[in-house]
Formats: C-alpha cells, structure tokens, sequence
C-alpha cells in the first residue's frame, strides 16, 4: 500500500476514513483530559464507561470542557466546526469532480470543476462549499485543536 502525502490525494472512502479517524484521535484527547480533570479513583473505568461515545456525546463532552475554566472556550467553537465537517464526510455521499474537455478547431481543453457539496455548518446553517476548502478548514482546525490539547 501506498502512503498518500495530502489528504485530497485520498480516493472519497480514504478521505472518510482519515476524517474520522483523526477526529477519534482528538476525542481520545478530549477523554483523557475530561479525565484527569475529575481524577476519578477507577480511572480505566470511568474512561470506558462514562466516556464513551454512547454515554456522553461530543456535544457533552464541549459542555464538560465549557466548565472547565482553564480549557479555551475558542477552541470549543474550533471543535464544532470540526465536528461539523466530520459529519458531513460520515454521513453525505461525495460525488467526483467533474471534467469537461471542450474542443474546437483541432484544439481541446479540460475544464475541471471540483466538487461543491451543501453541508450544514456548526451554526446549523446550510453552506455551499468545495470538498477541497473542507479539506483544508478540517485540517487547520484539526492541527490548532491538536497543538491545544497536546500541551
């Protein structure tokens, strides 16, 4: 197998995949300090059991970091934006660019269009916006998140 450089150069199922991987790296972070915050006595298990995904959402875990007054509420709103553009290549189905090679006089020429996709963005509105400025928004977001976390 071959280790692709940049994410856009991932077919649609490897940018998926490394979208939400890379989130699940973030929410592992997010779990071990929500964790050594409360230093609960049975550590493994409260990291098991109370932070799993299927007992505190991300939506729950922003409002435990909201409480804690040391943790930057701007990096709150960088994680639901971030959030945001995981649920979007989780759930919606992302088309191919389109090519377009027009051709005149002997003379041809390809146009490329890249994807536009509708999402809905962390505010809850619906946007229009290119699979590649996605792209580059979660990986900015994912590297200032990550520097934050990782102090």
């Amino acid at each position: 197998m071959i280790e692709k450089e940049k994410p856009l150069e991932k077919n649609n199922e490897e940018l998926r995949g490394w979208i939400i991987e890379k989130t699940n790296e973030i929410e592992l972070k997010i779990n071990l300090l929500i964790t050594n915050y409360f230093s609960p006595k049975e550590r493994s298990e409260f990291i098991q059991i109370m932070m799993n995904s299927s007992v505190i959402n991300m939506g729950g875990k922003y409002k435990i970091l909201k409480n804690i007054r040391s943790f930057n509420d701007s990096i709150i709103g960088d994680l639901q934006k971030l959030n945001a553009i995981r649920n979007y290549f989780a759930h919606v189905s992302i088309q191919k660019p389109m090519s377009l090679t027009v051709s005149q006089n002997n003379i041809s020429k390809k146009y490329d269009f890249p994807s536009r996709v509708r999402y809905m963005n962390s505010s809850g509105l619906m946007k229009e916006r290119s699979i590649e400025d996605l792209v580059a928004e979660y990986c900015k977001l994912h590297d200032k998140i990550t520097e934050y976390l990782n102090q």
